[in-house]
C-alpha cells in the first residue's frame, strides 16, 4: 500500500506542477545562500520585480505578483493572476488565477483557478477548480472540482467532485461525486456516488451509491453493495456480504410453492434474502418464481430467534410474461436444533398484484387451504390486487 502511495503521489506531483524542473534548478542554485525577508515583493514574473535575482532566497510578508511569482516562501498574503511558487512554507493566505505550489508546509488558506500542490502538509483549507495536491497530512478542509489527494493521513474535510484519496488515516467526512479512498482507519463518513474503499477499520458510517467496502466496521454501511469482515450495525443495501455475520441456506415451502430454496446474507439485525421456487407438476409448463426480501431476526431465546421479514416474487407459468408479483409480510420463529441447523414456521400475509390482460397466470395455491378474503380490480390500469393469509416452514443450514 505504502509504495502504491508512492507511484501515485509521484505521477500527480510531476503532472500537476509544469514548472518543477524549472524550481528545482533554482532551489539547487540557492540551497546554500542565507534566507533573507522583506516586508514586500511586487513582480510580473519570477525574477522580474523587487526581489529580483534574490527571489529564491526571499521570504515575504506580502507578494502581489501580475503574472506569476517565485519565492523562499511567504509569511502572510501572495497572490497572482496566473501561479505562485514558493520553495519552502506558506501562510496565511495564497491566491492564484492558475496553480499554487508550495515545497513546504502550508498554513492558512490556499485558493487555485486550477491547481494547489505542495510537498508538506496543510493546516486550514485547500480550495482547487480542479485538483488539490499534498504529500503531507491534512488538518483542516480540501474542496475541489475533481479530485482531493494526500499520501498520509486527513483529519477533517475532503469534498470533491469525482474523487477524494487519503493514503494513510481519516479522522473527519470524505464526500466525493464517483469514489472515497482511504489506506488507513476511518473514523467518520464516507459518503461517494459509486464507491467507498478502505482496507481498514470504519468506525462511523459509509454512503454509497453502488459499493462500500471495509474491514471491520463500528457502525453501518449503506449501499447497492456492501461488503465487511465484520460490523456491529446494519449494513443496509440490496445485497450485504458480512464475513463473519450472518449466512444461511434454506429449503421451505409454503401455500404457493412447495419446494423454495433461499440464501440470507448480512447480519441479524439487518439482512437481505434472494429465493427461487418451483411447483413440480407433469405438464407442459413449470411454474415456479423468483423473489428478493430483507429481514431481521432479533434472539428470543438461547435458541430461538424471531423472524421479521418483508419480500417480494414474481410468480410464472413458464416464461416471465406478465406481472404477477406477491408481496409476502411474515412473522416467525426460528429454533436451532443442531450447530448450524435450524427449523423455523410461521405465518404470513400476503398481497398480489397481477395483470388482467393475461390470462395464463397459474394457480395461486398448491393446496385447497388458504383463502383470499379481500379482492379488488383496478379498471383503468389492467391491474388486480388479492390479500389472504399464508404460512412458510422449513430448515436452515448456517
Amino acid at each position: 500500500m505504502k509504495t502504491v502511495n508512492k507511484i501515485i503521489g509521484a505521477i500527480l506531483f510531476v503532472a500537476l506542477n509544469p514548472l518543477s524542473a524549472i524550481s528545482q534548478t533554482v532551489s539547487t542554485d540557492s540551497e546554500n545562500q542565507e534566507i533573507r525577508n522583506t516586508e514586500l515583493q511586487i513582480s510580473i514574473v519570477p525574477y522580474l520585480g523587487t526581489n529580483g535575482k534574490n527571489s529564491g532566497i526571499t521570504t515575504n510578508d506580502f507578494s502581489f505578483n501580475l503574472f506569476g511569482g517565485y519565492s523562499a516562501g511567504t509569511n502572510k498574503l501572495e497572490m497572482a493572476s496566473l501561479f505562485n511558487i514558493n520553495r519552502f512554507d506558506a501562510k496565511y493566505v495564497q491566491l492564484a488565477g492558475i496553480f499554487n505550489q508550495v515545497g513546504g508546509k502550508v498554513e492558512g488558506a490556499q485558493f487555485a483557478g486550477i491547481a494547489n500542490a505542495n510537498l508538506d502538509s496543510i493546516r486550514g483549507v485547500q480550495g482547487a477548480g480542479i485538483v488539490n495536491f499534498t504529500t503531507g497530512a491534512v488538518e483542516g478542509t480540501q474542496l475541489a472540482g475533481i479530485t482531493n489527494f494526500t499520501s498520509k493521513s486527513v483529519r477533517g474535510f475532503q469534498g470533491a467532485g469525482i474523487v477524494n484519496f487519503a493514503g494513510q488515516e481519516l479522522t473527519g467526512f470524505q464526500g466525493a461525486g464517483i469514489a472515497n479512498f482511504a489506506g488507513g482507519n476511518v473514523k467518520g463518513t464516507q459518503a461517494a456516488g459509486i464507491v467507498n474503499f478502505t482496507p481498514k477499520d470504519v468506525q462511523g458510517v459509509q454512503v454509497a451509491g453502488i459499493l462500500n467496502f471495509a474491514r471491520k466496521v463500528k457502525g453501518s454501511q449503506i449501499g447497492l453493495f456492501n461488503y465487511a469482515d465484520s460490523i456491529s450495525g446494519a449494513p443496509i443495501g440490496l445485497l450485504s456480504i458480512v464475513k463473519s455475520g450472518y449466512h444461511t441456506l434454506e429449503i421451505g415451502t409454503d401455500e404457493i410453492l412447495p419446494i423454495n430454496l433461499a440464501f440470507r446474507t448480512g447480519t441479524r439485525s439487518f439482512y437481505n434474502m434472494l429465493f427461487v421456487g418451483i411447483r413440480p407438476e407433469i405438464t407442459d409448463y413449470t411454474v415456479w418464481a423468483f423473489g428478493y426480501g430483507i429481514g431481521t431476526s432479533p434472539r428470543l431465546g438461547r435458541k430461538t430467534y424471531l423472524n421479521i421479514e418483508a419480500s417480494s416474487q414474481q410468480l410464472n407459468r413458464g416464461n416471465v410474461e406478465a406481472l404477477n408479483l406477491i408481496n409476502r409480510f411474515y412473522v416467525g420463529a426460528d429454533f436451532q436444533v443442531a450447530p448450524k441447523v435450524a427449523l423455523y414456521a410461521g405465518p404470513s400475509i400476503n398481497f398480489r398484484v397481477y395483470d388482467t390482460s393475461y390470462n395464463q397466470h397459474p394457480d395461486l395455491f398448491t393446496f385447497d387451504g388458504p383463502k383470499v378474503f379481500s379482492e379488488r380490480n383496478y379498471r383503468f390500469d389492467d391491474l388486480a390486487s388479492q390479500f389472504w393469509w399464508g404460512f412458510r416452514a422449513g430448515i436452515r443450514f448456517f
